[in-house]
């Protein structure tokens, strides 16, 4: 039978977990179909699903043909991918990035508490090993996460801590 292709959309976090869904498409053919799909962890866009035997039925008793979905991963607010790693931006207050401290920062997998150096300057990265996208040939490796730190200024300063700031000679 002919191989077919369709075209699905899945979610950043299906794309970066693996997860099955159930997906209703229409082939090149014309075909309406509804699957059940194993989403592979770590797939991107561009990249397709196999599923052998779900294309086109075979001539005179032969086997069908293959269904390949072709991948399209939706987009996530608060991260980008760039391969295996994903990147972030992280606000950290003027006194941790000045004196060094903790900052809380959003993974794929939870928040992580991560040391800011004394003196950061607003646009240092910091690389998170393993916190980033698996591989989709070696489960046990992961990409990284860029986090960029961004200085959060402070607002409507108080005369007294403008003076203080003033009294630093920055």
């Amino acid at each position: 039978g002919d191989d077919i292709t369709a075209k699905i959309e899945i979610s950043f976090d299906d794309a970066a977990f693996g997860a099955k869904r159930r997906f209703t498409f229409r082939t090149d053919d014309g075909r309406t179909e509804s699957l059940e799909v194993t989403i592979p962890a770590g797939i991107d866009t561009g990249q397709k699903i196999r599923l052998r035997g779900k294309g086109g039925p075979g001539y005179h008793g032969g086997e069908a043909g293959d269904l390949y979905l072709e991948v399209k991963v939706g987009e996530r607010p608060d991260f980008v991918r760039k391969g295996m790693d994903v990147c972030n931006t992280v606000r950290v207050p003027f006194k941790t990035v000045a004196l060094g401290g903790k900052a809380i920062v959003p993974t794929l997998t939870g928040n992580v508490e991560c040391t800011i150096p004394e003196g950061t300057q607003s646009g240092a990265q910091i690389r998170l090993r393993g916190k980033g996208i698996v591989s989709r040939r070696d489960p046990s490796v992961h990409g990284d996460q860029i986090v960029t730190v961004e200085v959060q200024v402070p607002k409507n300063l108080s005369p007294a801590q403008k003076e203080r700031i003033q009294a630093l000679n920055l």
